[in-house]
């Protein structure tokens, strides 16, 4: 049996204020900082064989601290949802500025194709191609550090959700969400959005 760790970058200033990040590039805050060290220590008696990230470097850094002197691979297929001209916009005045749009996100975000940038289903696309890299890696004790939409989508593929999955998850910032993998039951979901090691973290609901 397999067992994969996914982790939920830590918080940066960007999730406290509201802003979309997307690709843009945003350092964790000192509190990303702290939730990565509080997940060193929770990983600290695991024995972890592989390590894979987003390239952004909040996802990046979180794995860095959380394992240090660990080789890390970055992972395009995990990078996040690219959103185009909603990065680094804070959702309040997109709500204002694009009700319409704003109204899909919270609807119907299956359907959504951000302006300049991706759509969710070519982002569930990647992580289609993901979920097989993980299911015929060699190693038994995997950690995969992304994103929230892109795990949420993660989720969604391995669990065989087709319609409306978006808003059927939530994933902290920090969090550690668990699957395991055999080649009869395929992906179980043993855990979801694991924050008992954290001592504070940011409640996003958008």
């Amino acid at each position: 049996m397999k067992t994969i760790y996914l982790i939920r970058h830590g918080e940066t200033q960007a999730n406290r204020e509201g802003v979309f990040r997307g690709r843009g590039e945003v350092p964790l805050s000192a509190a990303g900082l702290q939730q990565a060290g509080e997940l060193r220590a929770w990983f600290s008696n695991l024995k972890i064989e592989r390590i894979l990230s987003s390239p952004l470097k909040r996802a990046a850094e979180t794995a860095a601290v959380c394992f240090p002197g660990r080789a890390i691979e970055l992972q395009e297929l995990v990078n996040n949802l690219d959103l185009g001209s909603w990065a680094g916009r804070k959702k309040k005045e997109i709500a204002r500025q694009e009700p319409i749009l704003w109204g899909r996100w919270l609807e119907e975000p299956e359907k959504m194709s951000f302006p300049g940038g991706e759509s969710l289903v070519a982002m569930k696309a990647r992580t289609r191609h993901f979920s097989r890299l993980l299911a015929n890696a060699g190693e038994s004790c995997i950690a995969v550090v992304s994103h929230r939409s892109v795990l949420k989508a993660l989720l969604a593929e391995v669990l065989g959700l087709k319609e409306k999955w978006f808003w059927k998850f939530h994933l902290d910032n920090a969090s550690v969400t668990v699957l395991l993998h055999d080649a009869v039951r395929g992906f179980v979901l043993a855990k979801l959005n694991g924050t008992e090691h954290l001592s504070e973290y940011v409640f996003e609901w958008d």
